[in-house]
């Protein structure tokens, strides 16, 4: 479950030291309410699909970048993954991309359920009947911006990576990402958040 712990801290210090120029997104305002059976809009929907769009999109630059720059960007590797090595970081993403392209149109999505979907939700992943995969999505995904951080691409891809690596929620946020890749390299290979900010926060 993607969650925004301490947001106004994370708001201070985002304003105190922005991050590198065009990894910054703005939050939209509108509200939207909760319903009890999560059945997602045709709108809704099409914010999903193009989710999916920006995660494929974030997911293949980051693959080529490990594969193909490794030197240039083994700063940005080492702030989120510590010392695990390109080669292991790009096969976990190129199984998010799998997980992308195979289970975009047999996952069961859900629209801002009501008990799933906290203040601090962006999305979620479960299981529902027959064993079949579900992934639901809250106003925090549908008022993120479409790049920087926890944008909708990188929500779609740290829950795709729940979903295709079998990663937890070990840490949130940056600045947890980064303390935990200097602290523990293995659990943060195994760390959602890493994915979606690797790919969010990539070098271009």
């Amino acid at each position: 479950m993607r969650r925004i712990l301490a947001a106004a801290l994370a708001l201070a210090a985002l304003i105190a030291a922005p991050l590198p120029a065009g990894a910054q997104g703005v939050k939209g305002a509108e509200r939207q309410a909760l319903t009890q059976n999560g059945q997602c809009s045709a709108e809704q929907r099409v914010a999903i699909r193009r989710g999916f769009a920006d995660a494929r999109r974030m997911t293949n630059e980051s693959i080529a970048a490990l594969t193909l720059e490794p030197e240039r960007i083994q700063g940005h590797l080492e702030r989120f993954f510590g010392t695990n090595p390109a080669g292991a970081i790009a096969k976990n993403f190129h199984a998010i991309a799998e997980g992308l392209d195979s289970r975009e149109n047999r996952i069961a999505y859900e629209c801002n359920r009501a008990g799933a979907c906290g203040n601090a939700t962006f999305a979620y992943v479960r299981w529902g009947g027959n064993a079949r995969e579900v992934m639901g999505f809250c106003p925090g995904y549908f008022r993120a911006a479409r790049s920087g951080q926890d944008s909708q691409g990188g929500i779609v891809i740290h829950e795709m990576s729940h979903l295709a690596l079998g990663t937890r929620d070990h840490a949130y946020q940056p600045r947890g990402a980064e303390a935990l890749a200097k602290d523990d390299p293995a659990a943060a290979q195994m760390n959602a958040d890493s994915y979606e900010y690797f790919a969010e926060f990539l070098p271009r």
